[in-house]
């Protein structure tokens, strides 16, 4: 894992600050239809900048985020003071692979891979136990990533641009490789930093866990404490993929609805 993106919260917050109302209401959705009772009570894993944690408070949930780095742990404590949303959101210093919490969760969100930080298989079934473990049974997981790809990788990756309190920041983040054999992808991300006119170019590596499906399904049932229920797309349609399908990175990132047993 590379640290320096991570030890600069400011600028991934900014790089990161699209607008996520559209998939909250999406996760509304994903409750009204695979969890039996109202969702109240939320887990966030790897919370990062508290993206989440400013917004889902505004929708009625209550949230406990938690990171393994401190830097974006004291800018997201920060960030929900200044938003008046600190009274529903708590946060906690914790590593994916060894959190534990009570069961008193009615959801769980895992957002764009951070999941793929967990590389080994010990450490991704750990987490899967230990997740469901804090959830109520028939809470849900809700896990965002993209699995590795058939053919080429596209080269061009993905570009975009944000904008936020005069820092302006532009983004290209790419799979440089995936190496199968060791279930590992490599990704880079290069930022070219405006910020009030000081101008900087971070380039950082990533090397996270290259998912493959039905490696992905195996580990899920290893964990013994949840299921994978269904599979959706991104999109403003966010077609339902079935359990059954070949999936591959070509399909993008996919949301994984994961219950607790």
């Amino acid at each position: 894992m590379s640290e320096e993106l991570y030890n600069l919260p400011l600028y991934y917050d900014v790089a990161f600050s699209w607008d996520i109302e559209p998939e909250i209401d999406f996760f509304g959705q994903l409750f009204r239809e695979h969890v039996p009772f109202p969702v109240e009570r939320m887990l966030e894993p790897a919370c990062g900048a508290g993206r989440f944690l400013v917004v889902l408070p505004r929708h009625g949930y209550r949230v406990t985020g938690y990171d393994s780095s401190p830097a974006m742990l004291d800018y997201a404590r920060e960030k929900v003071e200044k938003a008046g949303t600190s009274g529903d959101v708590t946060l906690v210093r914790a590593a994916m692979e060894t959190a534990v919490f009570p069961r008193e969760f009615d959801a769980a969100l895992n957002s764009i891979n951070s999941l793929g930080y967990l590389l080994d298989d010990a450490d991704i079934v750990s987490h899967f136990k230990l997740t469901g473990e804090a959830l109520r049974s028939g809470g849900i997981y809700i896990v965002h990533i993209s699995c590795g790809w058939d053919g080429p990788l596209h080269e061009e990756g993905s570009i975009w641009e944000m904008e936020h309190d005069g820092v302006k920041v532009k983004t290209e983040w790419r799979i440089e490789s995936e190496t199968f054999e060791t279930r590992r992808s490599h990704h880079l991300c290069t930022m070219e930093i405006d910020d009030h006119g000081k101008k900087q170019v971070l380039i950082d590596r990533h090397e996270l866990r290259l998912w493959i499906f039905e490696e992905f399904k195996e580990q899920i049932e290893r964990c013994g404490t949840l299921e994978l229920v269904a599979i959706y797309e991104e999109g403003s349609k966010h077609e339902r993929v079935s359990l059954d399908a070949h999936i591959n990175g070509e399909m993008g990132n996919l949301y994984y609805v994961l219950r607790a047993l």
